[in-house]
């Protein structure tokens, strides 16, 4: 099993740490004051593969047959309404991606924050240096990346609405996942080859190397 809980909303940190003990000798990450400043970072470092990808759908759709339009009727609500659907379950879907990638018999919750929606994943097993970018890195590459080459190749099988719902959530979900891109923006600058990185709260550390759980 993989041992993943859907929790309802953080309330306090504490939430998080019951229970646990920070690993003697951990290196807090210079992550900024709070993360607004970690998305902050997060947006400029994404922006490397969100705009080529925003580029080459204007390329692809520049070069789709001529005389699409797009016609507002009881198909493009339709539409549109399951798009707003697939979002909600994609968001859920990139957490549970992140929990997939950690250890097996870890314990692996997913919360919701603030009051904007936001959804994430908190584990506190270690993890290697390479796993934890794999794992932080993962849910773009799944939910983001594929598709839209995915989509490179079917965007003239699909009518105007259902591409333009396919753009949307590919440039979300590869946009959703700069928090990620700052964690492994910070991991490759911070964390040395030979250490694991454990989250404790809402900040991460490095450790020295330990065997993966």
């Amino acid at each position: 099993m993989p041992n993943i809980r859907f929790m309802g909303k953080m309330k306090t940190e504490a939430d998080l740490t019951a229970g646990a003990e920070l690993p003697a000798g951990a290196v807090l990450f210079d992550e900024g004051e709070d993360l607004n400043e970690l998305f902050k970072l997060g947006f400029v470092v994404i922006m490397p593969v969100l705009i080529p990808v925003m580029i080459g759908t204007i390329i692809r759709i520049e070069h789709m047959e001529k005389g699409r339009h797009l016609s507002f009727d009881l198909h493009t609500v339709c539409v549109a309404a399951a798009a707003v659907v697939v979002y909600f379950l994609l968001k859920a879907a990139h957490e549970t991606i992140h929990a997939l990638f950690y250890p097996r018999r870890a314990k692996k919750t997913i919360w919701r924050y603030g009051s904007n929606g936001a959804w994430f994943c908190y584990c506190n097993a270690p993890v290697s240096r390479a796993r934890f970018i794999v794992l932080s890195l993962a849910p773009m590459v799944i939910l983001g990346i594929l598709p839209f080459i995915v989509w490179l190749f079917a965007a003239d099988a699909l009518d105007t609405a259902v591409n333009i719902a396919a753009v949307v959530l590919i440039w979300m979900m590869v946009l959703f996942a700069m928090g990620d891109a700052a964690n492994v923006y910070n991991t490759l600058k911070q964390v040395p080859q030979n250490a694991c990185v454990v989250n404790y709260g809402l900040h991460s550390y490095w450790i020295p190397q330990t065997q993966d759980q």
